[in-house]
């Protein structure tokens, strides 16, 4: 660990000296011991969420993380919000559409109208879920390297950002490609635990930040089986993106059933998403303070003991 031979708010002659003093002593093998050569460590394929060399096993000095990741944080919660009202709005327009046609029938006009103002819904719908993916993405960076600068631990955030993109999207595609091509409850129950496989990609990404904060993940797993049982939900009932509009008036209220759960679902989701990476974030703040603390005080005995 190299000494910090600037400045620092709050210090003192004696107290550079004894930080000078902790940073530089060495330790020195007694006369006569034979020393073996140092063997660099053997690199595994886990160190690429580590981002750890061969001459970077010494934990980094504490820095104060990056206020951008809560602004990220909250970003990320009222995109997530707009898309749950987006869901419920489709389900109101359908469910109103059933009650006009129970109640006096429904006119041509009015049915082109409704499906026009649902496909509106969709599009803001597919442009949000384009949005929410980079800057979610982005937050798993930025919190990546606040758990690097409170704890010194090495994680990629690269690698940790891009599981989430490469989660969704392989879910995204095996939704489409087997799920929905299957003819029978073997091939869409196989894609199924295919897409659970690739939505297990930023979970295990984002428990190792949590472990290395040593945060709760509680929130994490939860918001994992809740976008397994959305993903579900989406291939085998239906939503807001999917619904078909050739459907008969007697689907009309099973359909905005769907869309009701669909969008609970999403509620839940949000909320627990975001408690996730609120306990993340809180973890990150208490190690750094944590460790603040811990070497201010290492300090202040060297200077008791130096005087």
């Amino acid at each position: 660990m190299t000494p910090d031979l600037e400045p620092r708010s709050g210090s003192t002659p004696r107290r550079d000296e004894a930080r000078a003093t902790i940073t530089k002593t060495t330790i020195s093998p007694a006369p006569g011991t034979e020393v073996p050569d140092e063997q660099p460590p053997r690199r595994s394929p886990f160190d690429l969420f580590h981002n750890r060399g061969p001459d970077t096993d010494e934990l980094a000095p504490p820095e104060e993380p990056l206020a951008a990741g809560v602004k990220l944080r909250i970003l990320t919660a009222v995109l997530l919000s707009i898309l749950c009202l987006l869901t419920f709005a489709g389900a109101v327009l359908i469910l109103l559409l059933w009650q006009q046609d129970r109640a006096s029938g429904v006119l041509t006009t009015q049915l082109e109208r409704t499906w026009n103002l649902f496909d509106g819904l969709r599009i803001v719908e597919r442009w949000l879920a384009f949005a929410v993916l980079p800057v979610a993405s982005l937050w798993i960076a930025v919190a990546t390297v606040n758990v690097r600068r409170a704890t010194g631990i090495r994680r990629n955030p690269v690698v940790a950002a891009l599981s989430l993109p490469v989660g969704v999207l392989g879910a995204w595609y095996v939704g489409g490609e087997l799920v929905a091509e299957a003819d029978d409850w073997i091939g869409r129950g196989s894609g199924f635990l295919l897409q659970a496989v690739f939505l297990a990609a930023p979970l295990l990404a984002l428990l190792r930040i949590a472990q290395a904060a040593d945060s709760r993940t509680r929130a994490l797993r939860v918001t994992y089986v809740v976008s397994v049982v959305y993903v579900g939900q989406l291939q085998f009932l239906g939503g807001l993106s999917n619904v078909d509009q050739s459907s008969p008036a007697e689907e009309w209220a099973r359909l905005g059933s769907y869309l009701v759960i669909g969008g609970l679902i999403q509620v839940l989701g949000a909320l627990s998403a975001n408690e996730a990476a609120r306990a993340i974030e809180d973890g990150t703040v208490n190690r750094f303070q944590l460790r603040s603390r811990f070497g201010e005080s290492l300090l202040a005995q060297a200077e008791r003991g130096s005087a």
